[in-house]
């Protein structure tokens, strides 16, 4: 089962225009208000967006994803029409929105939220949920792991769509599952590593790993930082799909690089 970030390897380049036209248009958006600091705040209210993001953007320290482009450029041109406003983007622009849909987006946040709520409520859900990723989930051991609730747990994950039985008492994911956002990742990665995590065994050969480090970074330590991470999580994808690496052991790694510095952002 593999949950973490979109893969857009052998893309470096197009994102590179994407972030210069985007900080080429958001500048020139900011250049109508006599004060810029002003102005991100006033385009930060309307957009929904962290006035952070749209500083980094501006720098082009931020790759933005396709939902924040429609937000920015629907008020760039001042459009609400979907085909509209595709037609009034630059190229590299409308190539990355026309990747989403808006309502589309609307109906799978609800789906990510409801199914985090669901987890939230039932904590085992998550557990079987990766579990049945990991190896097809049979009926009779769930009963004997986790008995009758886990057997209920099961058939809430069943009701929902989100696994299907791929063989008699025999479970796997559904097509149907959400595909899991930051939140949803964030609330497995801190499950998984409080229910299974061993730290009296940490760092110790062939046990687990449970590292910790900070630091004071600059913005190009951080994304340097940011793709050690991104390329490590890749080399583990590769090694998981690799036949002469695939078992019967269910294993988990959880990465998160972050800054301390509390931030509330919508984005």
């Amino acid at each position: 089962m593999k949950l973490g970030p979109d893969s857009h390897a052998g893309k470096q380049s197009k994102y590179k225009d994407l972030a210069a036209q985007v900080a080429l248009d958001l500048a020139e958006y900011l250049d109508n208000f006599p004060n810029k600091t002003f102005a991100i705040r006033i385009l930060a209210k309307e957009t929904g967006l962290n006035p952070k993001t749209i500083r980094r953007l501006l720098v082009r320290a931020n790759k933005p994803t396709h939902q924040t482009l429609y937000k920015l450029y629907s008020i760039f041109f001042d459009e609400d029409n979907y085909s509209k406003l595709l037609e009034k983007c630059p190229k590299v622009i409308k190539e990355r929105i026309s990747e989403y849909n808006p309502c589309d987006h609307s109906e799978k946040e609800n789906d990510n939220r409801e199914f985090l709520n669901q987890l939230k409520r039932e904590p085992l859900m998550a557990e079987l949920y990766v579990l049945a990723g990991t190896g097809p989930l049979n009926k009779n051991a769930v009963a004997f792991r986790y008995g009758q609730y886990g057997i209920e747990v099961l058939e809430k994950l069943i009701c929902a769509d989100i696994l299907v039985e791929i063989e008699k008492e025999t479970y796997g994911p559904s097509k149907n599952s959400p595909t899991l956002d930051g939140h949803a990742l964030k609330y497995l990665g801190e499950y998984f590593v409080r229910r299974f995590s061993k730290a009296d065994n940490a760092q110790i050969q062939n046990e687990n790993m449970v590292s910790f480090y900070a630091e004071g970074l600059n913005e190009e330590g951080k994304q340097a930082w940011l793709k050690v991470d991104t390329d490590a999580f890749y080399k583990k994808v590769k090694i998981a799909q690799d036949p002469k690496y695939r078992g019967s052991t269910p294993v988990f790694t959880f990465t998160a690089t972050d800054t301390i510095t509390p931030e509330k952002s919508n984005d």
